[in-house]
């Protein structure tokens, strides 16, 4: 008889060298696999895995043990209190980029009808969670990936019956702003890729999430770059500006953003974790 208590043990030691958490992300996905909560297989340790069960759980540790995220194993990510479908089309959304949804309904709550636009909206999570919270806005999501757009469409499809699901959201194929008039916006919001090429090959992110959602170039900063020089001709004034950056282009961003806005107030702000993370302009 093969227990819980069994296929956990096995699959910690399959994991020692993966992953940090090799107990949780056992657990996870041997709940995954008896659809059942991590809490009563540790309330059930007795408990026997049929063949199929015991077969399956080992096709997806065996996935887990070759590296691949747990989000794309299970097909989703959890963002803002909702479940959103990943794929590898897509970047698995950072619980840290909640904070650039929270600052941009903080700020256009007090509009009639807040015009949004989401740069680079992979799966769609960030202007999603915006439509979600503020259900008068006109938002827009938009990414150069057909591919991520598809799933992005997905996910506001499978939100339409959850409460207060989103709405009035379009979806467009754009690089960046391209596709997009003068003054077309009061708030625009963006977590574009910004990892150096040349990092790619060493980074264990690298090998499952697309390059197209992580490459910023020679120096990681090429499509912020190109962001912040087009920006002032689709903002309204006044409007707002978030854009979220790696740990270490707090200052570099920050310096961009107020050459782009020289009559806009630019700030730097961090994350929970006390790394520099947004930079916020308004103007």
């Amino acid at each position: 008889m093969f227990t819980v208590a069994d296929a956990l043990t096995d699959a910690i030691r399959r994991l020692m060298s993966v992953t940090r958490s090799p107990r949780m992300d056992a657990q996870l996905i041997l709940a995954h696999t008896l659809s059942v909560p991590r809490e009563t297989l540790i309330a059930h340790s007795e408990r026997a895995l049929s063949p199929l069960e015991a077969t399956t759980f080992d096709k997806l540790l065996t996935l887990r043990a070759h590296g691949m995220p747990i989000a794309y194993i299970f097909g989703q990510r959890a963002f803002m209190d909702r479940s959103f479908r990943v794929t590898s089309h897509v970047l698995i959304p950072r619980p840290e980029t909640e904070q650039l949804v929270t600052l941009a309904v903080d700020w256009a709550h007090g509009l009639s009808v807040p015009r949004v636009i989401d740069v680079g909206t992979g799966s769609g999570v960030i202007a999603l969670s915006i439509a979600a919270m503020l259900p008068n806005a006109r938002v827009v999501a938009t990414d150069v990936s057909a591919a991520a757009l598809i799933v992005a469409q997905d996910n506001y499809r499978d939100v339409q019956d959850q409460p207060d699901a989103p709405q009035n959201v379009t979806f467009v194929q754009s690089d960046l702003l391209a596709a997009f008039g003068t003054g077309t916006f009061d708030l625009i919001a963006a977590n574009l890729p910004y990892i150096a090429t040349g990092e790619l090959d060493i980074l264990e992110v690298a090998h499952f999430e697309p390059h197209v959602a992580l490459d910023g170039g020679s120096d990681g900063l090429v499509l912020i770059r190109r962001l912040l020089i087009d920006a002032p001709r689709v903002l309204t004034s006044p409007g707002l500006l978030l854009l979220e950056h790696g740990a270490d282009q707090g200052a570099a961003v920050l310096a961009l953003a107020q050459s782009a806005f020289p009559n806009g107030q630019a700030a730097l702000l961090k994350d929970d974790a006390g790394l520099d993370r947004v930079v916020r302009v308004s103007v």
